[in-house]
C-alpha cells in the first residue's frame, strides 16, 4: 500500500508511507506507528482493515517493510516481521470480506526479532575477556548482518549466558560497558550515549512555531508541544555527581571523579548537581574506574525532554538533532532517545524522547562521528526452515573511534 498524503490538518507535513507484507495484499492498511527506542526492537504497529479470518494465522513470521518519506530527502524505513494480529469486530460495523472480522492490529518487531531464542553459552567461547565489538561481529556474522561499532568499548570479563536470548545479552553488555544498541533494517549499531553530542552534528533541527512564522508550520519538524526536565533525578535516572575508589599497585587509594569526565568532553557547559554518589563497584585501574563512571553517566542526563513535532522522519536513537526557539537552557543539541512516527488519517506527527547533560550547542564543530550511515538495502532470503528472512546485501563492517 502506498499513500501520497495532503493533509487537512494545519499541524502536518506532506509525506508518503508505504506498507509491504509478503505475498499479502496491502491495500486496506490504515493507521500505523513506529517506535523507535536505544537498547530495544524497532516496533511497528498497524491495522489492517478487512482482514479475511481464515488468513489470520498464516500472517505470523511473515517479512514487512515500511516506508516513510517526507520532503527534504528525509525518510525513514522500517524491515521486520509480524509478531501478532489482533482482529476484532464490532456488530455495528456490519461484514468485511464475507467475514465478521472488519479490521486487526498487525504488531510488527525489527530484524532483532530472531534474535530472541533463549540461549545457553560462555562469552567469550575461548580465552578470559572480550568486548561489546567481539560480540556484534559474532552475532552479525550469525544473523546476516552489517554493523557499526565504536573501536573504544571495554573489556569485559568472562559472561555466562544464561536462558537469555542472543539481543538480551547483547543490549545488557552494551548498558554495563556505558554504550546503547538498535537493530535498524539490517544493521546493528552500536554508540556511547555519553560522547555522541561531542561528535554528532545534528541531523535535523526542530524549530518552535514562533521561529518560523505560521505559514510554515506545515514543513518537518516544526514543534508542536515541548516538555522539558532538568533536575537531579527523572526518568532517566539520578543525576548526581559520582566518585569511585580504588587502590593501585602501589597500595595508594585513588579516586576517579565524574565531574573529570564532563570537564573532559570539550563541549557545551557541564552541569553539576553538588552532590556527589560513592559507586560501590570495583575497577582494576583509574582507566578502568573512569570506564565505569563514563557507563553510568551515559544513562543519566540532567536535561530531558518530549518533544512532539509536525511529522520528521530521519532521526533515530543515538542521532542528534538541533533545538531552536527557546533562547535559554533548552536551545542546542540534543541526543535522540527514543523516536516515535504515528500516521492517522492523513496526519502524521513524530514523538522524541531527547536527553543531554550540557547547556549550549553541545558540538563545536569536531568531526561528525559516524556511527550512522546509509543503511545497505536489505533483502529476503530462504531461511533454514524454508521461511523468508531479511539479510544484509553487503555485510559491512563499520568499525569506528568515539573518543
Amino acid at each position: 500500500m502506498s499513500l501520497v498524503n495532503t493533509p487537512t490538518h494545519i499541524g502536518t507535513a506532506k509525506h508518503t508511507i508505504n506498507v509491504e507484507i509478503a505475498g499479502f495484499d496491502t491495500d486496506t492498511v490504515e493507521r500505523v506507528d513506529i517506535n523507535l527506542r536505544e537498547n530495544e526492537h524497532d516496533h511497528v504497529r498497524f491495522i489492517l482493515a478487512g482482514i479475511s479470518p481464515l488468513s489470520v494465522t498464516d500472517y505470523i513470521d511473515t517479512p514487512v517493510k515500511v516506508t516513510v518519506g517526507v520532503g527534504y530527502n528525509n525518510g525513514f524505513t522500517f524491515c521486520g516481521y509480524i509478531n501478532s494480529i489482533q482482529p476484532s469486530h464490532k456488530v455495528s460495523s456490519g461484514r468485511a470480506n464475507g467475514g465478521l472480522l472488519q479490521e486487526a492490529w498487525v504488531d510488527c518487531l525489527g530484524v532483532s526479532a530472531k534474535m530472541r531464542g533463549r540461549k545457553n553459552r560462555v562469552w567469550p567461547s575461548v580465552g578470559e575477556n572480550f568486548t561489546v565489538l567481539d560480540m556484534v561481529s559474532e552475532m552479525a556474522t550469525d544473523y546476516g548482518l552489517s554493523y557499526a561499532c565504536p573501536s573504544s568499548a571495554p573489556v569485559i570479563p568472562r559472561k555466562v549466558q544464561r536462558g537469555l536470548s542472543d539481543w538480551a545479552i547483547l543490549s545488557k553488555s552494551c548498558v554495563e560497558s556505558g554504550l546503547a544498541v538498535n537493530l535498524h533494517g539490517t544493521e546493528l549499531h552500536v554508540w556511547d550515549p555519553y560522547t555522541a553530542l561531542r561528535y554528532g552534528a545534528p541531523s535535523f533541527t526542530l524549530q518552535s512555531v514562533d521561529t518560523v512564522g505560521g505559514p510554515a508550520i506545515g514543513n518537518p519538524g516544526r514543534i508542536l508541544e515541548f516538555d522539558g526536565t532538568f533536575g537531579s533525578a527523572h526518568a532517566y535516572g539520578d543525576v548526581n555527581d559520582e566518585s569511585m575508589a580504588i587502590l593501585d599497585a602501589d597500595g595508594q587509594l585513588l579516586t576517579a571523579y565524574s565531574t573529570e569526565l564532563l570537564g573532559s568532553t570539550g563541549y557545551g557547559e557541564a552541569v553539576s548537581s553538588g552532590l556527589t554518589d560513592v559507586l560501590s563497584v570495583e575497577a582494576l585501574s583509574m582507566a578502568d574506574a573512569r570506564r565505569k563512571l563514563a557507563a553510568s553517566r551515559a544513562y543519566s542526563d540532567a536535561f530531558v525532554a518530549k518533544v512532539s513535532t509536525t511529522g520528521v522522519a530521519g532521526p533515530v536513537p543515538g542521532s542528534v538533532v538541533d533545538v531552536e526557539g527557546f533562547s535559554g537552557n533548552f536551545d542546542g543539541a540534543w541526543l535522540v532517545r527514543e523516536m516515535n512516527m504515528k500516521f492517522n488519517d492523513g496526519n502524521f506527527v513524530s514523538e522524541f524522547g531527547l536527553s543531554r547533560s550540557t547547556t549550549g550547542k553541545s558540538y563545536t564543530g569536531l568531526e561528525q562521528l559516524r556511527a550512522y550511515r546509509t543503511p545497505d538495502d536489505p533483502k529476503m532470503v530462504a531461511g533454514k526452515a524454508g521461511t523468508l528472512e531479511w539479510r544484509s546485501t553487503t555485510r559491512s563492517e563499520h568499525v569506528y573511534a568515539s573518543n
